[in-house]
């Protein structure tokens, strides 16, 4: 376990890979750093690959905080310095997503690439029983972890052991965090700082997510295609690099190996990871 200090908070982090240019994971409104353990266990054969605990989750600091993308915001940049990264590649999924796409617009000079997993543009379109209200009644009868576990049976994962890190990592969570990280979700919307945004952006979608929709992809800009790119995985849902990891490992390779070129799934590549997957 690693840790640092930050406006005398603990913030812990993890970092795989020892070599190469760094990459920093940035994990959702529930679970920890850990799910994202084997993309930057692939990932840490070129790079050297960081993951961080937002406040309130996994190992950090659980006090009282604000719990938000703001503050999460001056976190990623806080842990930069503190670590000496003067600029670093963003992998967000979903919540992570959201403060990874806001460090880039505010702090273009130390964001090299970003890269959306899942990610809502505008935080009020979440589909209706993560909102707050909704997750208020949840708490008061059923535990975070059960939330996650009705998720985790529609998804196709290869890491039981992840997924139950995930649950109890979940089990482990005060409705006071969850409910101030959901409402920061709703009152956010991006699309000024993809309209201001310098850095090479890929985004990566589930067409069968039950969270947040595929359709979020609309407000990227047409204009800006040469910079902004969305990739539809057919069969992914909420976790595409656990559901579908084949696939997405290749994706996030390509993106962080790419000079200003599209990203794509190659025809053949598809059909091989077809045939792998009917086995």
């Amino acid at each position: 376990m690693s840790a640092i200090h930050i406006d005398n908070r603990l913030v812990h982090y993890e970092v795989v890979g020892r070599r190469g240019a760094p990459v920093i994971f940035l994990h959702s409104w529930l679970g920890s750093w850990r799910y994202w353990l084997p993309t930057m266990e692939h990932a840490s054969e070129r790079y050297r690959t960081f993951a961080i605990d937002f406040w309130g989750f996994g190992e950090s600091d659980r006090r009282d905080g604000a719990f938000s993308i703001a503050e999460y915001v001056d976190l990623v940049i806080c842990f930069m310095n503190q670590l000496g990264i003067a600029r670093a590649s963003l992998v967000g999924h979903g919540l992570g997503g959201m403060v990874a796409l806001r460090t880039a617009s505010q702090y273009p000079d130390r964001v090299s690439r970003l890269m959306i997993v899942s990610a809502p543009i505008q935080g009020s379109q979440i589909q209706n029983y993560v909102r707050p209200g909704a997750l208020s009644r949840l708490f008061g009868r059923t535990a975070p972890s059960n939330i996650w576990t009705r998720l985790m049976r529609q998804l196709n994962v290869d890491y039981p052991q992840i997924l139950n890190e995930i649950i109890e990592d979940t089990d482990s969570l005060s409705e006071t965090v969850v409910q101030r990280v959901i409402e920061s979700v709703v009152a956010t919307d991006l699309r000024e700082d993809l309209e201001r945004l310098e850095t090479p952006l890929l985004a990566v979608f589930g067409e069968k997510d039950a969270i947040v929709s595929s359709d979020q992809a609309r407000f990227l800009h047409d204009d800006h295609a040469s910079m902004q790119q969305v990739i539809k995985l057919p069969r992914s849902n909420h976790f595409p690099f656990l559901d579908q990891p084949n696939v997405f490992n290749r994706l996030l390779m390509d993106f962080q190996a790419s000079n200003g070129t599209q990203v794509e799934i190659k025809t053949e590549w598809r059909r091989r990871v077809s045939q792998l997957e009917y086995i």
